[in-house]
C-alpha cells in the first residue's frame, strides 16, 4: 500500500512539475515589449551568442533542428541583418554564420526582457530559497540533457 501511495504522489509531483515547466516555457517564449524576434530566431541567435560562429549544419545540431529549417531561418536572419556569413577557415567552400552587431543587440535586449520578468517574479524570494531553486533546476536540467543524449544514441 505504501509503495502505491508513493507512486501516486510521485506521479502527481511530476505532473505538477511538467505543468509548471510548460507554463514557464510559454512565458519565456513570449515576446517582450518591443521584441520582434519569433521563437525560432530567438533560439538560433541565442545559440550563436553562446557558441560563436558555426556552420549551418552545426547550428542545426546545437538547436536540435533539421538543417533545412535552420537554413531558412538563417536566410531570414541574414536578410534582416542579424547575422553575417563568413568563410569557414577550415573549408573554404563552406560558410559559418555569426551574430552581427545588430543581432547581438537584438538577442541581448530579448534576454534582458526575459531576465527582468524572472527578477520581478523572484524579488520577494529569500536568497536561500533562490539558491536552492538554482541548484535543483541546474541538476534537473543536467539530468534531462544526459537522459536525452542517452536516448538519442540508443
Amino acid at each position: 500500500m505504501q509503495a502505491s501511495v508513493e507512486s501516486a504522489s510521485r506521479t502527481a509531483s511530476v505532473d505538477s512539475l511538467m505543468h509548471a515547466l510548460l507554463g514557464i516555457g510559454r512565458l519565456m517564449r513570449q515576446r517582450g515589449q518591443g521584441d520582434t524576434l519569433d521563437t525560432g530566431s530567438f533560439w538560433l541567435l541565442k545559440t550563436l551568442a553562446a557558441s560563436g560562429p558555426l556552420r549551418v549544419t552545426d547550428l542545426a545540431v546545437c538547436a536540435n533542428l533539421d538543417a533545412s529549417t535552420v537554413s531558412r531561418h538563417v536566410a531570414q536572419l541574414h536578410g534582416a541583418g542579424l547575422i553575417e556569413r563568413t568563410p569557414d577557415p577550415v573549408d573554404g567552400r563552406a560558410h559559418r554564420v555569426k551574430l552581427s552587431d545588430a543581432g547581438s543587440a537584438r538577442i541581448d535586449a530579448a534576454l534582458r526582457s526575459r531576465r527582468a520578468l524572472l527578477e520581478k517574479c523572484l524579488e520577494s524570494w529569500d536568497p536561500r530559497d533562490l539558491e536552492e531553486l538554482e541548484r535543483l533546476l541546474t541538476r534537473f536540467a543536467a539530468d534531462v540533457e544526459a537522459l536525452t543524449q542517452t536516448m538519442e544514441r540508443a
